[in-house]
């Protein structure tokens, strides 16, 4: 199943544009993308992709709130656009200036 209907059935087919959709499925990709130091996502990242766009689209219009409470209801995001607890499970690559790659291992995100 394409990333795109993927994210229709997550999301429950909300009455968006598939435009946007797919710019919250490229940024997605894109942070992914950043970390891997790679050109492409990955296949074992695909869920991750999903799940980091749910997670952008669900903060459409309160971007950057640090919190709300009303009726009950208590919201809170954290610094960064995507949580550190999705970001964690991408294992970050970084290229050396002697041209070889190793992983970095980030023990403040567990």
């Amino acid at each position: 199943m394409a990333q795109l209907d993927v994210l229709k059935t997550v999301l429950g087919t909300p009455s968006v544009t598939d435009a946007l959709l797919t710019f919250y499925l490229d940024n997605a990709g894109n942070i992914i993308k950043e970390l891997r130091d790679s050109n492409i996502v990955e296949s074992k990242y695909e869920t991750t992709q999903i799940k980091i766009a749910v997670e952008l689209f669900n903060k459409r219009g309160a971007e950057g709130q640090s919190g709300h409470s009303e009726n009950g209801i208590n919201r809170s995001y954290e610094s960064a656009d995507v949580s550190h607890s999705l970001l964690s499970q991408i294992t970050p690559f970084v290229r050396t200036p002697f041209g070889g790659t190793r992983v970095v291992v980030w023990e403040h995100w567990k």
